[in-house]
């Protein structure tokens, strides 16, 4: 038998007003939405909407606490809004995701004129936002996480239904654009996959090289060969390519042929500067660059083995150093000397430098920004120079962009530097711009 509930007897809910709005992100959710939605795809029979998810996000919460997360979800949203305001229309919904709060929905109003079908523009709409939010995406959180990160923007359409209720066709709508975004972000790591694979077995690599000045006379002793992808491509930025080969298990493949076609371009410039040509620690141990293939190579470019340094990057752990030593031995017996890159942001940089000697150490660009601002920076670099002069190894701090980080550095000891303040990568091997002094 049924009982009636009185008003007294009926339980009071209190809902969190989070589930209705979110103040962090000043972004109301789709519950407070909910009728505007409703009323979107009863009026059109169906309803579209763009989904916007950075799943990467939740692993800076992790590793960096929710304060991290927070602020850079913040920049995102303020990003997303200003892009919002300028491609979308003033009646379309923006609302964050409830369960997902890294995840935004933009549903759409009916368009302006009836001729008009949501259908047809769904796709460049999203391509739109892609553009707008890939590249800030990358630069936000590549500090954090070190990854090739890109936010998953996706799309689809639902049909109104009479048989089923409009707030499940709504969150249906909403799972399924987040699986094509899904979808489309896994296509996009294929086509770079194999955009990549295209760039190395055409060999589309550019080299451009940057001086290395002298501290204290402002002359030349040498020039770093760096490789750049094709231009207005999406690897014309070395970081991303590099990132992507990595995630792609062709560091290998990709570091060979930038080697080669470093020594190569050398070839063609006629010079007895040194010539700083960046590899990773795993590919000293290949087979066709060592020994008499080496020999031969630098015979047949017609460079002196002596003027070959080889900075050997951080990015790969070293795991054997008895092996490394081995490896390295057919590079030194030529006359190749080796160079420390990226000292000081690896946590094996000293246990390498006691293991190893390198006759070069590149200090990291971190520690040379603001240097004359900083007394710790100061102290750390001294230590490097000082460590530097006892073991043999010259010291090159990287980065170097004012006249004032340049005259801490040389007051502090630091024999050697590159950056923009000398020089701009080029295709030619640049004379040092004094117009700063």
């Amino acid at each position: 038998m049924l009982k009636k509930i009185s008003d007294q007897d009926k339980v009071c809910v209190d809902i969190h007003e989070g589930f209705y709005y979110n103040r962090t992100l000043s972004l109301p959710t789709v519950i407070q939405e909910y009728e505007k939605v409703e009323s979107i795809l009863i009026d059109l029979q169906y309803m579209a909407c763009i989904t916007v998810q950075i799943e990467q996000l939740s692993k800076v919460e992790y590793l960096y606490g929710s304060n991290s997360y927070n602020y850079l979800l913040l920049q995102l949203t303020d990003i997303l809004k200003d892009i919002k305001r300028k491609e979308f229309r003033g009646r379309d919904i923006f609302v964050v995701d409830l369960y997902d709060a890294d995840t935004f929905v933009i549903f759409l109003s009916a368009p302006r004129d009836d001729r008009t079908q949501l259908v047809y523009h769904l796709e460049a709409i999203s391509e739109r936002i892609r553009r707008g939010l890939e590249k800030a995406v990358f630069d936000l959180l590549y500090p954090y996480l070190k990854e090739f990160v890109r936010p998953n923007i996706g799309y689809a359409l639902e049909i109104q239904n009479p048989m089923v209720s409009n707030m499940r066709l709504i969150r249906q709508l909403v799972r399924n654009s987040k699986k094509m975004g899904e979808f489309i972000a896994a296509k996009r790591d294929y086509l770079s996959r194999y955009g990549l694979q295209k760039i190395i077995i055409e060999q589309d690599i550019r080299t451009v090289f940057q001086a290395i000045v002298d501290f204290n006379t402002l002359e030349v002793i040498g020039y770093e060969a760096l490789s750049r992808g094709p231009e207005n491509s999406e690897f014309a930025s070395p970081t991303l390519m590099f990132l992507m080969a990595s995630e792609c298990g062709l560091s290998f493949e990709l570091d060979r042929l930038c080697r080669r076609r470093a020594l190569e371009r050398v070839r063609t410039m006629c010079t007895d500067k040194k010539i700083f040509v960046n590899t990773l620690s795993m590919t000293i141990h290949d087979p066709e660059f060592r020994g008499l293939y080496l020999k031969e190579l630098l015979e047949d470019l017609e460079i002196k083995p002596e003027n070959v340094v080889f900075e050997i990057s951080e990015k790969l752990a070293i795991d054997n150093y008895d092996l490394f030593r081995d490896a390295m031995r057919d590079y030194t017996d030529v006359g190749i000397v080796h160079a420390g890159d990226d000292m000081g942001t690896g946590y094996s940089d000293l246990e390498r430098i006691m293991e190893l000697t390198p006759g070069y150490m590149k200090v990291d660009i971190s520690f040379v920004k603001d240097v004359h601002k900083s007394y710790l920076k100061q102290e750390i670099v001294k230590a490097m120079v000082n460590l530097g002069k006892s073991i043999g190894s010259h010291v090159i701090v990287e980065g170097v962009e004012t006249k004032e980080e340049y005259e801490k550095l040389k007051e502090i000891g630091v024999p050697f530097g590159q950056g923009y303040l000398f020089d701009v990568p080029s295709r030619e091997l640049s004379p040092v711009n004094l117009d700063w002094c």
